[in-house]
């Protein structure tokens, strides 16, 4: 068996203040533990800090981010297997001006993929 004095006290220490009660409905305790649980806080501290101004980044900007990344990354394969095809077999199945054209579409794609990443990486990094 542990000795008693051994053991850690949770109430000492730089939060050791009064605790605030305040009372949720059993829908709104959920909410508030999943919103922790996407945030990766503990429930007090989240609360702590949303109730001093703290505002959590925004996990569907982040999981956008990631999707527009990796759709960045297939138009740049696209683009690639394009440009590999115009150089192996060029006017062959599709006009060769057809083929490039679908090439600049893609390349302009992927340069506004590029720019909308930064925005978000902007907006959910301020």
């Amino acid at each position: 068996m542990e000795d008693q004095s051994r053991k850690r006290n949770k109430h000492v220490g730089p939060r050791a203040g009064t605790p605030i009660k305040v009372q949720v409905t059993a829908d709104e305790r959920k909410a508030i533990q999943d919103t922790a649980r996407k945030v990766r806080l503990p429930v007090s501290a989240l609360l702590r800090k949303l109730a001093l101004g703290y505002e959590p980044p925004s996990k569907i900007d982040l999981e956008t981010l990631y999707a527009v990344g990796r759709l960045r990354g297939d138009f740049g394969r696209l683009g690639g297997l394009l440009k590999l095809w115009l150089v192996d077999a060029p006017g062959q199945g599709v006009p060769e001006s057809d083929v490039r054209a679908a090439l600049d579409t893609i390349l302009a794609k992927q340069g506004e993929l590029s720019s909308l990443i930064a925005a978000i990486e902007k907006a959910t990094c301020s």
